[in-house]
C-alpha cells in the first residue's frame, strides 16, 4: 500500500471512529438548556422583561450547599428556601428554593454574593423580592430556581408588589430567545 492509501484509510478510520464516539457519548438522557437569561445587575425594566417569575418571598431558611438542586461539583452556588409571600409574574409553588452564585471559600456557612450588585444573602425571617432567570417556578423535585435578582423588600410586601406590577406592565415583551442547546 502506498502512503496515500494508509494515510486515507488512518483519515477514514479517525472520522468513523470520532463519529462513534459522538454517538455514544451524545446516547445519554437528552436535557434542554437555555443561554438567554436576565442580565445580572440590569435595570427594573431589563429585570422584569427578561425573569421568568418575580415575587415577594421569606426566607424560611440558611442558604446553603445543596447539592441536590446545584450539583455537589458547583460549591459556588448556594440555595436558600422561601415561602412565596406574593407573586408579581410567573406560577410559583408556595414554596420554593432560591439559588445563587456565591464567591468560593470562606468560612463553612458564611457567603459573599459574587454576580451582581443587585443580590443580596438571605437571613432567614426576612422579606425580598426575588427574580428568576432560568429555573423552576413549580419547585418540581430535582428542579432549582436561579436568582437574578434579591433584594430586600424595603417598600413592605404590598408596595414591592405594585411597584413591580407597574414595572412588568410598563416593560417591553420578553425576545424570543433561539440560543437553546440541547
Amino acid at each position: 500500500m502506498s502512503v496515500k492509501t494508509w494515510a486515507l484509510a488512518g483519515t477514514a478510520g479517525a472520522v468513523l471512529l470520532g463519529s462513534g464516539w459522538y454517538a455514544w457519548e451524545s446516547s445519554g438522557p437528552s436535557h434542554t438548556e437555555s443561554l438567554c437569561g436576565t442580565p445580572a445587575g440590569g435595570t427594573d425594566v431589563e429585570v422584569a422583561t427578561g425573569a421568568q417569575g418575580i415575587a415577594v418571598v421569606e426566607a424560611t431558611g440558611e442558604a446553603a450547599h445543596d447539592p441536590r438542586a446545584v450539583g455537589a461539583e458547583n460549591p459556588e452556588l448556594v440555595t436558600t428556601p422561601v415561602r412565596i409571600v406574593d407573586s408579581m409574574k410567573g406560577k410559583f409553588a408556595p414554596v420554593i428554593g432560591v439559588s445563587q452564585r456565591v464567591e468560593p471559600g470562606g468560612a463553612p456557612g458564611s457567603f459573599k454574593v459574587a454576580t451582581s450588585n443587585r443580590e443580596v444573602m438571605m437571613e432567614p425571617g426576612e422579606r425580598y423580592v426575588v427574580a428568576i432567570g432560568p429555573g423552576d417556578l413549580e419547585a418540581r423535585p430535582g428542579t432549582t430556581a436561579f436568582a437574578t435578582l434579591i433584594q430586600p423588600a424595603q417598600r413592605g410586601a404590598a408596595g414591592e408588589a405594585d411597584y413591580w406590577r407597574d414595572v412588568i406592565a410598563k416593560a417591553p415583551p420578553k425576545p424570543v430567545c433561539d440560543d437553546t442547546a440541547i
